[in-house]
């Protein structure tokens, strides 16, 4: 549970590279570990068969070498001279010396120079106690050799390798009486029987031929080696050996014609390189497929990921009000229908804005022109005019002048039922008010207007500054215990914006009053439905702010942008 909880939170890149790696590149990975697997098995296979070749090769050249010299050797040990002479120690001495001088002599000293590859022939009888010439010798010379009572008890050509030397021997029968009546040696040169085949041997490669008690007979290309590696030696099939401190794939073959076993020995180097080379073209391949299933896998990914992305970074700017971004997509695949279908929902949610916005408006004008057609405006003005002309009769000029700033003041704000106002009617309007507080409040403080007649030329939504003007008064010069009070009003350019500025020396207030202010509705016409009103026509980024500092007075700032009405709706 907690590894599923743990995949639900990853990020979708994260989730696609997870998906990715488990589905194509573990694939990937086991298929190139099985292809080397089977490339190695069938590297061993065939190593193992040239191997065994090669060895099949050398017994066999090594047999046709002893072959070729057995013909001579059975040529000899079958002559009828040669087998008369051995098996009739009876004849007398100068019978045997003639055919010995006259027959065999001469077969011998014919052998040797036609067979370069003889060095010496002996005959050891049994029967015979002392040598005559120059090719036999009784056989109490040699009758505690191993080889010599070896070969008594075999009908075929033993061969042996002694001291240094390569010799062959066979016994002479005694055809009568079936019995061993001489023993034939015969001792070649090692490098004549050996010497060029032993130098075509696979370079690398090395060759030990070993008799039954594995003792060695032939070693070459193999560096030095103890008994104990020799005795280590198998006699049969493939095996492994470290040899003069180096590792060796060993093929083991019997050797026709004689008792010796061939130990064919390949460099485990060789075997290695092979399997190197295989491994790395393996790993290459691999590594290929996983770089192109990789490019792949970027280029869907971030085909994939880049419309959901956008789609978020859209949906994250929503989110922090920004309503007025086009969100659409050019592919036709489910990321962009989605897509188009939010932008769509955004276009509707902003229409829904816009009617609400403008329903919103209407209600505000509502209000106002219900607050407005509470005064009968020709009533107003009838009795205004008619109090002004009896004051100029009785010469009372500060009664006229209130009842002309009182008109004024009515004028300007009722505006003939228009939400639109011109900046200098709504700045009539302010100081009519003013003037009607000052006689009010028996002029107990003291009034300031600082105005940029370029203002003049722009319009603005009406009923603005004399609420702010009636709370900076009521709220804050009222209630000023000490000193005399004092009230500036301020409107002037600001780049694109225009800038009122309505500045009393009142008691001030703390701000979380200023706050409750902005957000709370107050008794009557309040500064919050002013903000609402200048807010829906002008946008968030205009309208009030407020500084105050409890004791010292306050500061209400009014931003709206340089604008000009041209049709009311």
């Amino acid at each position: 549970m907690t590894l599923l909880k743990f995949i639900r939170n990853l990020r979708l890149r994260q989730k696609l590279l997870l998906s990715y790696v488990t589905v194509i590149f573990l694939p990937t990975i086991v298929l190139g570990l099985y292809a080397y697997h089977n490339s190695k098995s069938s590297l061993e296979s065939q190593f193992l068969q040239s191997a065994d070749n090669e060895a099949k090769k050398v017994t066999l050249e090594i047999s046709y070498r002893l072959q070729r010299q057995d013909v001579s050797i059975k040529s000899i040990v079958f002559h009828p001279t040669v087998i008369e002479l051995m098996s009739n120690p009876n004849l007398d001495l100068y019978t045997q010396f003639m055919m010995l001088n006259d027959k065999i002599e001469p077969i011998f000293f014919n052998l040797m120079y036609m067979v370069r590859d003889m060095n010496e022939i002996m005959l050891y009888s049994e029967s015979h106690q002392s040598e005559l010439g120059n090719f036999m010798t009784p056989s109490s010379a040699i009758k505690d050799k191993d080889w010599y009572l070896e070969t008594k008890g075999s009908d075929t050509t033993k061969w042996w390798f002694e001291d240094g030397e390569l010799f062959a021997t066979r016994v002479i029968y005694n055809i009568e009486f079936r019995t061993v009546s001489a023993v034939l040696y015969v001792r070649f040169d090692y490098n004549k029987i050996f010497g060029d085949f032993i130098g075509r041997v696979n370079g690398g490669n090395g060759i030990i031929i070993t008799d039954r008690q594995n003792r060695p007979v032939l070693s070459e290309h193999v560096g030095q080696m103890d008994d104990a590696q020799l005795q280590s030696l198998s006699r049969k099939g493939t095996s492994k050996a470290r040899l003069g401190g180096e590792s060796y794939l060993v093929v083991n073959k019997d050797i026709p014609q004689t008792d010796w076993i061939l130990h064919y020995l390949v460099p485990d180097n060789q075997y290695k390189t092979g399997i190197g080379n295989i491994l790395s073209a393996t790993g290459i391949i691999v590594l290929i497929c996983m770089v192109f299933l990789s490019i792949i896998i970027f280029l869907f990914s971030e085909t994939l990921l880049k419309g959901i992305e956008k789609l978020n970074t859209k949906m994250k700017m929503v989110e922090d009000g920004d309503l007025t971004i086009v969100v659409s997509a050019n592919s036709k695949d489910e990321i962009g229908q989605l897509t188009n279908r939010f932008g769509s929902m955004l276009k509707q949610i902003n229409q829904l804005i816009s009617e609400v916005y403008q329903t919103k408006i209407t209600q505000k004008s509502a209000e106002l022109k219900a607050l407005q057609a509470q005064i009968n405006p020709h009533f107003l003005y009838n009795s205004l005019s008619l109090i002004n002309s009896k004051a100029l009769r009785i010469d009372a000029q500060e009664i006229s002048d209130l009842v002309n700033h009182l008109s004024s003041y009515y004028r300007t704000t009722l505006n003939k039922g228009k939400e639109i106002i011109s900046i200098q009617d709504e700045w009539t309007n302010v100081q009519a008010y003013i003037h009607i507080q000052l006689a009010m409040h028996n002029k107990r403080f003291d009034v300031e207007f600082d105005v940029d007649d370029k203002v003049f030329q722009f319009e603005m939504i009406h009923l603005i500054l004399q609420p702010i003007v009636e709370n900076s008064i009521m709220h804050g010069i009222d209630l000023k215990r000490e000193g005399r009070g004092r009230l500036i009003l301020r409107a002037s350019l600001d780049g694109e914006d225009i800038v009122f500025v309505v500045e009393d020396n009142g008691v001030g207030m703390e701000p979380y009053k200023i706050e409750r202010i902005l957000k709370h509705e107050s008794a009557g016409y309040g500064i919050k439905n002013v903000q609402e009103r200048l807010q829906l026509l002008f946008g968030s980024e205009y309208g009030i702010s407020i500084h105050s500092q409890s004791g010292i007075g306050t500061s209400v700032i009014v931003r709206i942008p340089q604008y000009r009405h041209i049709s009311e709706q």
